[in-house]
């Protein structure tokens, strides 16, 4: 009799451990802004590029100002170096990084400034407190960039930057990207699309006679630059995607 009743006991405690939900919080951007890392890895194994679902407790989540601008009557490619941030999520919370709306290369410089963004909780309705780090502007193609290893550097215990980190906001460096921009473009708008969009493309990358589901223009930007893209440019591309 006591066995049978330890083995009920026991069934009961691992029904409470495999009912428990295995995230516990969100974090959201807005679509000028993506999620690059959290807690050093790929955003893409929380959720997506803008919101990702993550257990209680700190967290490092690495973002970056990332949006088509106009700059006369051209349009270029906007990035800001990435930006460190380390958050306190309790149970259950929403956070939201809050950021003005920036639609010129002008606008942007002049932000890059004076970084104006907020975090905001969406539960209790107030600004979250967090302390930030900015990676250094870099020149040259920044897809050979190893952003992970830089990340590791600028947060160690003993690094300057990590111990004179500011607390106030966010103060990335931005850069034009130039190099390769068929392949920057690719990736631009593969970012900007939803779920439905991004499986619809790599269907239609890997048999250009598929007739994708979806009609947008984040779909058509894509397949835009696509065409336009050399065999290097999609050969990188289709790596970046198993990443």
């Amino acid at each position: 009799m006591k066995v049978r009743n330890r083995f009920i006991a026991f069934g009961a405690l691992w029904c409470g451990f495999v009912t428990l939900p295995a995230m516990a919080a969100t974090f959201e951007v807005p679509r000028s802004f993506e999620i690059m890392y959290v807690d050093l890895e790929s955003a893409g194994h929380f959720g997506n590029d803008f919101k990702v679902d993550i257990d209680e407790g700190q967290h490092q989540i690495v973002v970056r100002f990332n949006k088509l601008l106009r700059s006369g009557g051209d349009t270029q490619k906007y990035q800001s170096e990435p930006i460190v941030l380390d958050l306190q999520f309790e149970k259950d919370t929403y956070f939201t990084l809050k950021a003005p709306y920036i639609s010129t290369k002008k606008q942007a410089e002049a932000n890059a400034k004076d970084p104006q963004f907020t975090i905001y909780d969406n539960v209790n309705g107030q600004d979250v407190d967090y302390k930030q780090q900015s990676l250094k502007t870099k020149s040259g193609l920044q897809n050979t960039r190893d952003y992970v290893s830089e990340i590791e550097r600028l947060t160690a215990p003993n690094s300057p930057s990590s111990t004179n980190a500011s607390s106030t906001g966010p103060v990335p460096a931005p850069i034009i990207m130039t190099e390769d921009v068929a392949l920057e473009m690719m990736q631009f708008w593969y970012n900007q699309s939803d779920d439905a969009t991004r499986k619809d493309t790599r269907i239609w990358i890997a048999d250009d006679m598929y007739k994708p589901t979806v009609a947008n223009i984040q779909l058509e930007m894509f397949q835009f630059w696509f065409n336009k893209a050399d065999k290097e440019a999609k050969k990188a591309l289709q790596a970046w995607l198993v990443e």
